[in-house]
């Protein structure tokens, strides 16, 4: 699966991005796994025709994984729909991804992260 991974963060790190978190992304109602609304503007053609799908839930949207460990930070390029397994979005598109990277980035500076400082 593709992903954006940051790896090596301090347990101060990781308790400073869980509350980050909790605050600013969706709990999942797991532990360590949060979401990622995705904006309506960002959804591709494919995303937009699954809303025609005679299952789809009124208000439903797209959203991505966001999983905390004990030493680091997932972030899924997966698209998934909110409430029904069997309409996904499949694999975010360019666009999707960027959003998905400039938001880790812009967490991982808001929280100084080592990562952050990091150059790619």
């Amino acid at each position: 699966m593709r992903s954006i991974f940051l790896d090596e963060l301090l347990e101060p790190e990781i308790d400073a991005v869980t509350g980050y978190l909790d605050h600013q992304a969706l709990p999942s109602g797991l532990a360590g796994l949060y979401w990622l609304p995705l904006a309506r503007e960002l959804w591709n053609e494919t995303q937009i025709r699954g809303q025609k799908d005679e299952s789809w839930v009124e208000g439903d949207g797209y959203r991505l994984a966001v999983e905390v460990g004990p030493a680091w930070v997932r972030f899924e390029l997966l698209v998934r729909s909110e409430s029904l397994l069997n309409i996904g979005g499949g694999q975010a598109d360019e666009r999707q991804a960027l959003f998905v990277l400039r938001w880790a980035d812009e967490m991982a500076r808001k929280l100084n992260l080592a990562a952050a400082s990091t150059a790619v």
